[in-house]
């Protein structure tokens, strides 16, 4: 049989298989939505938290997009390694949230339970569209991405397991902190899948990493991490010590801001 016949059918399954995903998650999401399992499951959640309030203040985090992106660019070995991908999963993703919650607007638990019936962590929004969860989304394609690249360094499948059991726990933070439903977080999450997938594809049929070699794409990366790095020296937590950690990260971004810059002059000199 042809091997690009194979491959397209291969492909073809794959996507038939993240999207039946995607229709599951969304499914289930309004399941619990209609049978109003959605109130009670989350009133279970605040009545008896099952870890401390800073350790989900710091977990969620983790879900947060900008730290999502700056931990992918750094998990890059070398310059465009993944970065086309990244950006991709990055803007899609945001793309796809921003327009559910246009077309799916869902009141935030606050707004429906009241304040007095949650555990609020760290002032969660209020107003904004609750389904899906952006957090969600950001988590798990995170855990993908990073998954899928090491485990072709060879990284162990213990390493692998525990990045996707964070990524769980992140997801699931924004039910602790009070931001989500529990059916915003599954709908997040067969999403993460669906979104990782496309770009996976879109990837393979065209990649931005040779552009984002050059001194344009290196300029606009260096863009990013000053960007990622002011978004993070806003404090998202009470927790004093989950705001150092984002002041460590924030560095993080500046340093790899500066050794991209030297690496544009380096270019231009060429």
């Amino acid at each position: 049989m042809n091997t690009s016949v194979t491959h397209d059918a291969s492909s073809k399954l794959i996507l038939l298989s993240v999207g039946s995903l995607l229709c599951l998650t969304v499914s289930l999401s309004f399941l619990l939505i209609s049978l109003e399992l959605n109130q009670l499951w989350m009133l279970s959640i605040h009545a008896a938290p099952i870890l401390p309030t800073w350790v989900w203040s710091f977990i969620n985090i983790g879900g947060d997009a900008w730290v999502v992106l700056l931990i992918l660019l750094l998990a890059e070995k070398r310059p465009g390694e993944i970065t086309s991908w990244v950006l991709k999963t990055w803007l899609t993703g945001a793309v796809l949230v921003q327009f559910s919650k246009i077309f799916f607007p869902m009141p935030r638990p606050a707004n429906v339970l009241g304040k007095e019936m949650l555990s609020l962590i760290d002032h969660p929004p209020l107003f904004s569209g609750s389904m899906p969860s952006g957090h969600a989304l950001a988590a798990v394609s995170c855990a993908l991405i990073l998954c899928t690249v090491l485990r072709q360094r060879g990284i162990s499948r213990s390493i692998l397991l525990l990045i996707s059991v964070f990524a769980g726990l992140v997801a699931w933070a924004r039910v602790a902190v009070g931001a989500h439903w529990p059916s915003d977080v599954i709908a997040g999450v067969g999403l993460a899948f669906f979104v990782v997938t496309l770009t996976h594809f879109w990837e393979s049929k065209h990649t931005w990493n040779q552009w984002l070699k050059s001194q344009h794409g290196t300029l606009l990366l260096v863009l990013i991490h000053i960007l990622i790095a002011l978004h993070l020296l806003s404090p998202q937590s009470d927790f004093f010590f989950v705001y150092l950690f984002q002041l460590s990260l924030a560095c993080l971004s500046l340093f790899k801001a500066i050794s991209l810059i030297k690496e544009f002059l380096r270019l231009r000199a060429n």
